[in-house]
């Protein structure tokens, strides 16, 4: 305790100090002493009841610093945290909590389930690996096509064809609707489809595949009607997918199948201007021509040989039947190897090239034309396919749960609606308060 905590207090400030009952019996009977008249005996004990007399100099006592003194008076910041609290929660609260009970209209909401689903073909034997092939392509295909139909319900053309077809302007702006959910048939298309996307919702469970739509009305009916046309434009834009999936499958086909027929008769084309500039038929059959004469030829000169080995035995080297047997083995070898020359090397002052050239190049030309027969008849079979595909539905539009018309108003939900009203203006009342006080702290 330091001096600076003895502060005097005046007799105003001192109403509420009391001396200990030993001081005040010591300070009563000192003045008894010094008095000069005789004193009634009294019961030292009454001395408590006797009033306590004034004294001229001030009494030391420890008080509180300034600062801390209490102060019986409400502070401005304890006002500040009472008008923000009835304005930024009382207020809101209690107009939210009336405007749902007193002035909002009840609305009826139709739940509808339904999914993409594509046809399954089985005509066939497939392996395991191509089935699961076949199925995952046939899911993502799946889940991609329900992904869009989520988001053509919601978009702006489901509203003008609502708008065209089902009098959505008229369904939500009747005069029985509360303002706040009524709706302005004077918005432009943008409001129009903030307002659909309040009253209607579409949610998407992506393990089963199941579509839930929800939507909203002032009345059973017109809940009921809203949802048969949502789910008919949906039904509508499943099968124009699934048509315009067909006809790219086969006017793909087609442009293969022409492709290939051009590819096939220009091969067709080029072998007949083969023939046309060589003069042969085909070059195959002139070498096996050309083989079998040298063939020939090799036969004669072995029987040749044959005779000329027995006609030595009897005569002579220069008799004249010898001589003749060995010059025709000659000539022949001299044809067998001229042939074989033919077929490899050029003679001179020949335009056109040797046998094994126009050969090496026809086989060249009949082979393009194999190729392109082959893949003209692959594209026409994958061409046939794609037209018995065409003709079954690839994608269709399961509903298995129709909205009917509500026999009760599930809307809007007071309760939930007054809860989160209240939980964010506390929160916000709260960061305001926040903010306040360290402003004051700062401030001090």
């Amino acid at each position: 305790m330091t001096d600076k905590n003895l502060v005097p207090l005046p007799n105003s400030e001192r109403r509420g100090t009391r001396l200990s009952k030993i001081e005040r019996r010591q300070r009563y009977l000192a003045e008894r002493r010094q008095a000069p008249t005789p004193v009634d005996t009294t019961d030292v004990d009454e001395v408590d009841n006797l009033p306590q007399p004034a004294s001229e100099n001030p009494v030391q006592t420890f008080v509180l610093p300034p600062r801390v003194q209490l102060d019986q008076r409400t502070s401005p910041f304890a006002w500040f945290s009472r008008w923000t609290f009835i304005l930024f929660v009382a207020v809101p609260v209690i107009c939210v909590a009336l405007f749902y009970a007193f002035a909002a209209s009840p609305q009826y909401a139709t739940e509808s389930k339904f999914a993409v689903r594509g046809s399954s073909d089985s005509s066939g034997a497939m392996d395991s690996a191509g089935l699961f092939m076949a199925s995952g392509g046939g899911a993502g295909t799946e889940i991609a096509d329900s992904f869009i139909v989520q988001e053509y319900i919601l978009s702006r053309a489901m509203v003008q064809a609502l708008v065209n077809e089902a009098n959505f302007l008229e369904v939500y702006s009747r005069p029985s609707a509360d303002p706040y959910y009524r709706l302005d048939p004077s918005l432009p298309i943008e409001g129009l489809v903030a307002y659909w996307n309040m009253m209607a919702a579409v949610d998407y469970d992506l393990e089963t595949g199941i579509l839930t739509l929800t939507i909203r009305a002032f009345r059973p009916s017109d809940a009921e009607a809203i949802t048969r046309k949502v789910i008919e434009k949906a039904e509508n834009l499943v099968n124009d997918i699934s048509l315009r999936a067909r006809e790219d499958s086969v006017r793909s086909a087609q442009r293969e199948v022409d492709i290939a027929e051009t590819r096939y008769a220009d091969a067709r084309k080029a072998v007949a201007s083969y023939r046309g500039t060589t003069q042969e038929i085909s070059p195959e059959k002139t070498a096996e021509a050309r083989q079998t004469v040298v063939s020939k030829l090799e036969s004669d000169v072995a029987n040749m040989e044959s005779l000329l080995t027995s006609l030595r035995s009897t005569m002579s080297e220069n008799s004249p039947r010898v001589v003749y047997v060995r010059n025709q083995i000659e000539a022949m070898q001299r044809q067998i190897d001229a042939e074989r020359r033919r077929v490899a090397v050029g003679e001179e002052g020949q335009d056109e090239s040797v046998l094994t050239e126009r050969l090496s190049l026809y086989e060249e030309l009949v082979a393009e034309r194999e190729f392109a027969l082959n893949q003209y008849q692959s594209s026409y079979e994958t061409l046939e396919a794609a037209r018995v595909d065409a003709l079954k539905q690839q994608r269709y539009l399961t509903v298995f749960v129709r909205g009917d018309a509500p026999e009760e108003a599930t809307y809007p939900q007071a309760m939930r609606w007054t809860a989160i009203v209240a939980v964010t203006s506390f929160l916000i009342w709260g960061f305001i308060i926040l903010v306040s006080a360290v402003i004051r702290d700062r401030a001090a």
